[in-house]
C-alpha cells in the first residue's frame, strides 16, 4: 500500500504542475492583440474558419458613411457623391467581362450597398487617386456582429481580387498581409485562382503589369525582366488586360 501511495504522489504533483502552467499561458485574444500598433485596428482571435480579415476594433479616425451604390468589386459611391477606390486591391473588370468580375462585385455589393460602412485612409498616405477617388480601406460589421470586416482584405482572401500596389502609392501598411492572403487563395484555388497554373511572364522596368513575352505592348521594349506569374502577383503586379485577359 505504501508503495502505491509513493508511486501516485509524483503523478499528482505532475498533473498539478501542468494545470499551473496552462493557467499562466496568455489567452488566444491576448496573443492576437499583443504588439498591435497605435492607430491600427486589433485583429480578432481566430477560431475555426473565422476570416483573418475580421478585426475587433475599427482603426482610429475611421469615418462612418452610407453607400449609394457599388460599381464593381473595388469601386463604390457614397451618398455624398464621393467615389471610393478600395486601396491595395484590383478586381476583375466588368466592362471587359473578365472572369469573376460579377462575383467580385457581388462580394462588395452584398456587404456594402445601401448600408452603413466605415472608411479609413493609409496613415501618411495619399487620400485620392488621379481620378479624384478616395483611396480607402472599407469596413463593415462582421456577420457574427463580433468585430469588423476589412473588405479590402476579405475580398483578396475570397479569391475575387488580387493584391495591387498602385504606382503613386508609396506605402500600404498591411501589404505583407495582403500578399499572404493572396498566396493562400492561390494555393486553395479560390476565385480567380481556380484554374491557375504557374507560367513565365515578363515585366518592364517601371510597369505595374506583367505580360506574355509576345504581348503587343512590348513590341519595341527592351530590358524586360523575366519571372514566374506567381512571383509577379506577389510583387503586386496585375496581369496585362491585353495579353492575359
Amino acid at each position: 500500500m505504501g508503495q502505491c501511495l509513493s508511486f501516485a504522489k509524483p503523478i499528482v504533483e505532475e498533473i498539478v504542475q501542468q494545470a499551473l502552467n496552462e493557467s499562466s499561458k496568455p489567452t488566444e485574444e491576448e496573443s492576437a492583440t499583443e504588439g498591435s500598433s497605435s492607430g491600427q485596428p486589433t485583429l480578432s482571435a481566430s477560431t475555426g474558419e473565422r476570416s483573418s480579415a475580421i478585426y475587433s476594433t475599427l482603426p482610429d479616425g475611421a469615418e462612418q458613411h452610407t453607400v449609394r451604390n457599388v460599381y464593381d468589386g473595388d469601386t463604390l459611391t457614397l451618398t455624398d457623391e464621393r467615389r471610393v477606390r478600395l486601396l491595395g486591391i484590383d478586381t476583375p473588370e466588368l466592362k471587359e467581362r473578365q472572369p469573376f468580375a460579377e462575383e467580385a462585385k457581388a462580394y462588395t455589393k452584398d456587404r456594402c450597398d445601401k448600408k452603413e460602412i466605415w472608411i479609413s485612409y493609409e496613415p501618411a498616405g495619399e487620400k485620392e487617386d488621379h481620378y479624384g477617388r478616395l483611396l480607402c480601406f472599407v469596413w463593415v460589421p462582421s456577420d457574427d456582429g463580433d468585430g469588423y470586416l476589412c473588405i479590402n482584405e476579405g475580398i483578396v482572401e475570397a479569391g475575387f481580387a488580387r493584391a495591387y500596389h498602385p504606382g503613386g502609392v508609396k506605402h500600404i501598411h498591411n501589404w505583407d498581409k495582403m500578399i499572404q492572403l493572396q498566396s493562400k487563395a492561390r494555393k486553395d484555388k479560390r476565385g480567380v485562382w481556380a484554374d491557375f497554373e504557374d507560367f513565365e511572364v515578363v515585366k518592364t522596368a517601371n510597369g505595374s503589369a506583367y505580360h506574355k513575352r509576345n504581348c503587343e505592348h512590348l513590341a519595341n521594349v527592351r530590358n524586360l525582366t523575366e519571372m514566374m506569374a506567381s512571383e509577379a502577383s506577389e510583387k503586386g503586379l496585375h496581369p496585362c488586360r491585353t495579353c492575359l485577359s
